[in-house]
């Protein structure tokens, strides 16, 4: 997978600060795919999400649908 300056930016940013907040509370890092799987997850946790210029309705279900 091919990713832009800018979202590597973005993830290395988002890892760094939970990673930050886990060490605090004691917990293990995680990794950029780790972060990269839990976005992708909460992203299908609602009820529509907006990606590349479409709405994407979910049925409020979760299911990608």
């Amino acid at each position: 997978m091919q990713l832009s300056p800018e979202t590597r930016n973005i993830l290395r940013q988002y890892k760094t600060l939970i990673n930050e907040r886990r060490r605090e509370s004691g917990l293990s890092p995680v990794t950029t795919a780790k972060v990269l799987d839990e976005i992708c997850e909460s992203a299908t946790r609602q009820c529509a999400v907006y990606l590349c210029g479409h709405f994407i309705l979910q049925g409020g279900q979760g299911d990608g649908k």
